[in-house]
């Protein structure tokens, strides 16, 4: 996920799915995508290299993946930045400390 402090800075990349949205991470094996992962507080991930963004899309291509994608649906673009902090300030995570148990 990108909740490091570089993931604040300007420039980098992110991958976008053609249909399910920008790539945010993965968590339990699966792919997390805004806005389809319904997790917008989680924000964007950012990639500081191209290279690192292609890589990502060549892995969840290959056989390697558990359910391969098709190239064509993804792309590698500019890191949206007003977008990752849009996302922060308008779904912040809970608190672990304000959460009733």
């Amino acid at each position: 996920m990108s909740l490091e402090s570089s993931s604040h800075l300007p420039g980098g990349f992110q991958v976008r799915h053609r249909s399910l949205g920008i790539y945010q991470g993965s968590a339990i094996e699966l792919a997390f995508w805004h806005p389809s992962s319904g997790m917008p507080e989680y924000g964007l991930c950012r990639f500081s290299t191209e290279t690192k963004a292609q890589a990502l899309v060549d892995f969840l291509c290959s056989p390697m993946c558990g359910e391969p994608m098709d190239r064509h649906d993804l792309t590698v673009e500019p890191y949206d930045l007003d977008e990752h902090n849009r996302l922060l300030d308008e779904y912040p995570l809970p608190s672990a400390w304000e959460t009733p148990i």
